[in-house]
């Protein structure tokens, strides 16, 4: 089974961090692996002021993308969200491709009303943003999923050859730096560990239930959770875990899929 695809970039606000290829490649292995389909990339449209786009450019030719330029007319603001939502209308109004999936990469609300009409008529929609963005109600309520762009690496300069950096220093600035990230990383298994124990005490205790179905809650939850993103890694991980608390049991059924039964009540 096919399944038709379309990609629109406001390139004004992600050109500076998006990397194209890793984009691409994300919107596929965000799909459910037990339902694998055919992909078509059938509209790849990117909008803005190109004049400040000179890396992302060589992707955007190197994937067909169309490239439409939208100068400023008002001050900062130039017309590439009214561009964009009536490319998107128009195909919709046309169904040719017949597109399945709309997705905006940006983190301007204006699409908001665009990504809302779509899903109204049945499309899916998905939104690719940055990390602040991600949790804005204007967005989780109008799209089916949200992807986070990674954030862009800071660039390091190089040190005078003249200048002697002291062990001390070094140790001095992993010792500030080591904190943040284990916070950050303990956030993200807090987060996991809240979502998860959420999902459960919905759950009818007496039937049993498949973990991709709980999974599937949790990023219904919050879009842009991603279980890879913490030191569980997998779900399967994350579910043994309150196993050994004695919250349920879990088993595969005969075609292989993890349940989790014999629920009790969570602490």
């Amino acid at each position: 089974m096919r399944k038709f695809i379309a990609v629109y970039i406001d390139l004004e606000n992600v050109a500076g961090i998006l990397s194209l290829d890793d984009m691409l490649q994300d919107i596929i292995l965000e799909e459910d692996k037990e339902a694998p389909e055919e992909y078509i990339f059938a509209v790849k449209f990117a909008c803005g002021n190109t004049n400040s786009i000179s890396k992302l450019r060589s992707q955007l030719i190197n994937h067909n993308f169309e490239i439409r330029e939208a100068p400023h007319v008002t001050g900062k603001k130039n017309r590439a969200d009214l561009i964009i939502s009536l490319d998107a209308f128009e195909k919709l109004y046309l169904n040719k491709p017949s597109i399945n999936r709309f997705v905006f990469v940006t983190s301007d609300s204006d699409f908001s009303v665009i990504m809302d009409l779509l899903r109204k008529h049945g499309k899916e929609v998905w939104l690719i943003t940055k990390e602040g963005d991600a949790q804005r109600p204007i967005f989780t309520n109008c799209t089916d999923n949200i992807i986070v762009l990674p954030q862009p690496r800071k660039i390091v300069p190089k040190e005078d050859k003249q200048v002697k950096v002291s062990k001390v220093n070094i140790e001095t600035k992993e010792k500030k730096t080591a904190p943040a990230k284990e916070v950050d990383e303990r956030t993200k298994d807090e987060i996991a560990e809240t979502l998860f124990k959420k999902v459960f005490t919905s759950l009818d205790h007496s039937d049993e239930h498949f973990l991709n179905a709980v999974a599937n809650k949790m990023r219904q939850l919050d879009k842009s959770f991603k279980i890879k993103n913490t030191r569980y890694k997998k779900m399967t991980s994350l579910a043994k875990e309150y196993e050994k608390k004695g919250w349920f049991k879990t088993k595969r059924n005969k075609d292989g899929h993890l349940m989790i039964t014999d629920l009790e009540s969570s602490e």
